[in-house]
């Protein structure tokens, strides 16, 4: 039931098919509805990528001191 709630106004007309269809959702919309529903694994994985992007620059930043030397 709350499936329907959410999605009444999201109903279009389609003049090729001539029914009443659903809009698809965009992917930007999609992705904030699942954010907001998973906080937790949302929290995990932007960590992840963003320590998974500090090592690497950590790693190229010595990299370049050691050729430096």
């Amino acid at each position: 039931m709350e499936n329907v709630k959410e999605k009444w106004y999201e109903v279009v007309y389609n003049t090729r098919l001539d029914k009443l269809e659903l809009k698809k959702p965009k992917l930007r919309g999609r992705l904030i509805r699942k954010i907001k529903k998973h906080k937790f694994i949302a929290t995990v994985v932007f960590t992840a990528i963003l320590f998974s992007t500090l090592n690497v620059t950590m790693i190229f930043s010595f990299l370049k001191i050691l050729q430096n030397v």
